[in-house]
């Protein structure tokens, strides 16, 4: 716990700051119903990650739904993002920040398929429920 204090002519006011973050990020929470084994799996499938070096399908995946929760229009404005928060996606497997060329290749090479199947993996996932 981080405490201020302020000396202010006769009294002296103290205000506490919480530096315990309990819980955790909805972004977070949304990436925990993935199951990467079965991602990578449905990429092998079909093929997604064919003449890929780093930028994996799903690490486009993670990419694509940040740049959904984050409601951004253009990939330029997405990377710029991405590199603004950088610090806070690492613990999700973002190793790097795919350049905007790298992000635009895959969103023209990778197939559409390959987003449909996870999501419907997902959606039947939590209608079990």
């Amino acid at each position: 716990m981080v405490k201020f204090v302020i000396h202010n002519k006769n009294k002296i006011i103290t205000m506490n700051k919480n530096t315990n973050f309990n819980g955790q990020p909805l972004f977070g929470q949304l990436i925990n119903y993935l199951n990467r084994q079965k991602i990578n799996k449905i990429a092998r499938e079909c093929e997604s990650d064919k003449y890929t070096k780093k930028f994996s399908t799903y690490k486009h995946l993670i990419v694509k739904m940040f740049v959904a929760l984050n409601g951004y229009q253009s990939i330029c404005e997405a990377i710029k993002g991405l590199l603004a928060n950088a610090h806070k996606l690492s613990h999700l497997g973002l190793d790097y920040v795919a350049r905007r060329s790298t992000f635009s290749d895959a969103n023209k090479r990778r197939p559409g398929e390959v987003f449909d199947k996870i999501y419907m993996d997902v959606y039947y996932l939590t209608d079990k429920t």
